[in-house]
């Protein structure tokens, strides 16, 4: 019985260190997820906006959008299990003004030009009522609306003899460039687990170090 009480008593020693090696070893990895969609955001979107007008900038959202990636619950655990887990376009929080960067990676067919209020005020000789600007925490007259570069935005330029700002990601397929942090981590979750098991047994030798079963 009392063979039976060690065993179960070194069993579950081991367990906790696992898992405390499991979950270090999991936070360190979630800075390297963070960093992998960084650069994946960089690589894709950043600087590819030549208009120096266009309000869909990536460039105006970066510093936001890694905020928010970094609010992200990467480790995901309980009593038994522990789980490094990347977002995706369903966790992910675009709310607020990175809608903007949610419809870029939705992607659009078609050509589009970004309007504010007053000028869409103009064209259509109404506020928007079914459509939402892309970034409403902005005063009326920076709100900008995406609409399609129809014949009558068209006749709109010439009438008020000005262009309309072309939105950079018109005929833009989807792309997703949070699948990377999944990709990632499939690439390495055996080495992690392999190491956090390591320094487990590391760890469970030191401490139970002439233990008599």
């Amino acid at each position: 019985m009392q063979k039976m009480q060690a065993i179960n008593k070194l069993s579950r020693g081991m367990s906790k260190l696992i898992k405390a090696a499991l979950l270090a070893k999991f936070a360190a990895a979630a800075l390297a997820v963070q960093k992998t969609i960084i650069d994946e955001y960089d690589e894709e979107l950043v600087d590819v906006v030549t208009d120096r007008n266009s309000k869909t900038n990536p460039n105006l959202y970066r510093e936001e959008f890694i905020e928010r990636l970094s609010e992200f619950e990467y480790v995901e655990y309980n009593e038994n299990t522990v789980s490094l887990i990347s977002p995706d376009m369903e966790t992910f929080d675009f709310s607020g003004r990175l809608k903007v960067i949610q419809a870029i990676m939705h992607g659009m067919a078609g050509i589009y030009v970004e309007i504010n209020e007053e000028d869409y005020i103009s064209v259509f000789g109404k506020r928007p009522v079914n459509q939402e600007p892309l970034d409403e925490y902005v005063p009326p007259k920076e709100k900008i609306y995406i609409v399609r570069h129809t014949t009558k935005i068209r006749q709109a330029e010439r009438d008020l003899k000005k262009k309309f700002v072309r939105y950079p990601f018109s005929n833009t397929p989807p792309f997703n460039i949070l699948e990377e942090g999944d990709k990632f981590i499939e690439e390495n979750m055996g080495r992690w687990i392999d190491e956090a098991l390591d320094e487990a047994q590391k760890t469970f030798a030191t401490n139970y170090k002439g233990a008599r079963l």
